[in-house]
């Protein structure tokens, strides 16, 4: 008998976890994963390597995968659910699957001047950097070393992502004197328990970082930034870290997506027009209470790219999937190579408790990432070791946007 082949475009937390999930779990499964890049990139080190505290984010994938999985190295272009065939951008010959696993990730999304969004398009354009993948963190990097002493530098957004690259700008830079400024349209800290907003404050005054709330980006550009209400701040670079965006293909590719371009997949995760086709990861809405909680992260990504595996491999054996169930416990958020805070969530994601703060927060944080590429290797050699904490057992509102 043939063996079922099993497609998965993208190789980020989730993309990696099934493959290594399937592959090792029967040789009925050939797992084929595609993604333009040879390296897995620790995306939760981008900031690191933006600030010049570390020199790379990318790991092999070679180092990661199961030695079953075969690596294409290319980029989908369009998905044709009819024929399950899934076209590439540098092969004339389409790739055949029996089940596909869509988890292409996110990136930030794109703002247009004048609508009141945060500035720029994240990629460097427009004169706003970003930091949603190895080249932009690089771009943004090379940026900070070329600023005059004393120079302004505006991160847009105090979700964690951002809390986490204006410190460590700060802390890394604090030689050459220069000027941080936090920018965001709500308040700093208000996702955490006063306690936790307490400690970020302290931490933002301890480095000098000017704070600028309740307050939208309109434009920005090589020397200045303007808010929605029409202010002109001086910025000799400004950081886009709010906001995130998916990759067209779903939406292109004739696929049910929700306004943000998200491919909308069931409690357990298939897409229910076409159910050889499941979803994971930032680049997919989940429908129902299962997946009101959710956000863009790799502590959903790894559950929900676990949990998709087990229902392909359900779906192959010809029976039904479980619903999703995944939650969280903690929010580790490092505030520079010294301090950190790690901030107790309920299942819902919900900021409970007492704080665990300062550099013993800065050591745990640290180990949380390591733990995740290690896991990572670890279901490459005993499929079905990953387990997660499970979802909270009643439906929540869902969480503010932008919350990550």
């Amino acid at each position: 008998m043939a063996a079922q082949r099993v497609l998965i475009l993208g190789a980020g937390y989730a993309g990696v976890v099934a493959a290594n999930r399937l592959a090792g779990r029967s040789p009925a499964f050939r797992v084929t994963v595609v993604n333009p890049a040879a390296d897995f990139i620790e995306r939760i080190r981008l900031h690191q390597v933006a600030a010049g505290t570390r020199a790379s984010a990318a790991v092999p994938l070679g180092s990661l995968l199961n030695p079953a999985v075969d690596l294409v190295r290319d980029s989908a272009v369009r998905i044709d659910p009819a024929l399950r065939l899934v076209h590439l951008a540098g092969s004339p010959a389409p790739l055949a699957y029996d089940a596909l696993l869509y988890a292409v990730g996110s990136g930030h999304a794109p703002a247009a001047p004048g609508t009141g969004d945060d500035a720029g398009t994240g990629d460097g354009a427009g004169h706003c950097f970003g930091v949603q993948d190895a080249p932009s963190a690089a771009r943004l990097r090379s940026r900070l070393r070329s600023l005059a002493p004393g120079s302004t530098v505006s991160v847009v957004g105090a979700g964690l992502t951002g809390l986490e690259l204006v410190t460590e700008i700060a802390e890394s830079h604090r030689h050459r004197h220069l000027r941080l400024r936090l920018v965001t349209r709500g308040v700093v800290g208000g996702d955490l328990t006063p306690s936790g907003a307490r400690a970020v404050r302290a931490r933002l005054a301890r480095f000098g970082v000017e704070v600028v709330e309740n307050t939208d980006v309109r434009s920005c550009d090589e020397s200045t930034l303007t808010t929605s209400g029409g202010a002109v701040l001086p910025s000799a670079c400004t950081v886009r870290a709010a906001g995130f965006s998916v990759p067209p293909l779903a939406r292109d590719s004739g696929l049910p997506t929700d306004a943000h371009g998200r491919l909308l997949v069931d409690s357990s995760l298939s897409c229910p027009d076409h159910p050889g086709i499941f979803g994971a990861g930032d680049a997919v809405k989940v429908a129902g209470p299962e997946g009101l909680h959710l956000r863009m992260s790799c502590a959903s990504a790894l559950p929900l790219g676990a949990q998709a595996a087990d229902g392909i491999a359900a779906h192959l054996d010809g029976g039904g999937p479980s619903p999703v169930s995944a939650g969280y416990v903690l929010r580790c958020v490092s505030l520079g190579r010294g301090a950190g805070l790690i901030q107790p969530v309920t299942a819902g994601d919900h900021p409970r408790g007492p704080v665990l703060r300062g550099p013993l927060a800065a050591l745990a944080k640290e180990q949380v990432c390591r733990m995740t590429v290690s896991w990572l290797r670890t279901e490459s050699r005993r499929p079905g070791s990953f387990t997660w904490p499970r979802g909270p057992k009643t439906a929540l509102p869902e969480p503010a946007a932008g919350v990550r």
